[in-house]
């Protein structure tokens, strides 16, 4: 396969943008209709899932031959690792958590990504979701704090994924454009891996709609 990465990931992205509003829980917070439980319950599934997508990228970080993959994957290794410090303002894991297979999905399919994908495929898929993960943080932070009261610290979190990161994309761009030089991309499984990717985050955010973040 031959051609632009960043018409790839464009292209890639544009495929998925019609299902990015399929998620329930974002306009509930953004309207304050969600309950203040539900942040918790985000905190407790999300402190197993950085956990685990940490290790996840390292390991891609160490499959990954080529430079720019390598330091993308360490660069997002490297961002979990300062996210997990920022949940216990908002709340950690108590004693009694248990966690919800619609939310441990998604760390699930990472884990498999690390062990079986083309690192080059899995930057598209993670690039290609950036922008709704970083919209649906960001929304997050903005509403905890108008309509919830919660403070800087607490939306700590969601601020951190909600901020743009040119130079993680950057990093991208230049990894998969190597990779499509090279001839070691294939467009199909990386459509493939975004699709479930996206797949994956919605049913997180939706089984929380549902069940309220209720423990």
């Amino acid at each position: 396969m031959t051609g632009s990465a960043r018409e790839l990931i464009d292209a890639v992205q544009a495929e998925l943008a019609p299902h990015d509003d399929d998620n329930r829980l974002v306009p509930l917070v953004e309207t304050g209709e969600a309950p203040r439980e539900v942040f918790a319950a985000i905190a407790a599934e999300e402190y197993r899932i950085v956990r685990s997508d940490w290790r996840s990228f390292l390991h891609l970080a160490s499959r990954a031959q080529e430079r720019n993959a390598r330091e993308f994957f360490a660069t997002l290794a490297s961002g979990e690792g300062l996210a997990l410090g920022k949940l216990p303002a908002l709340a950690g894991e108590s004693p009694g958590f248990e966690p919800r297979a619609g939310c441990q999905a998604y760390p699930a399919f990472v884990a498999w990504l690390a062990l079986n994908g083309e690192p080059a495929d899995v930057i598209v898929a993670i690039v290609a979701n950036f922008a709704a993960f970083g919209r649906y943080c960001a929304a997050i932070a903005a509403a905890m704090r108008e309509r919830y009261g919660f403070d800087d610290e607490a939306c700590a979190f969601f601020d951190f994924f909600g901020a743009p990161s040119p130079e993680l994309e950057d990093l991208a761009v230049k990894a998969v454009q190597a990779a499509l030089d090279a001839g070691r991309l294939s467009g199909k499984d990386a459509r493939t891996h975004a699709r479930l990717f996206q797949a994956y985050e919605l049913d997180f955010w939706n089984t929380l709609a549902d069940d309220g973040g209720r423990d």
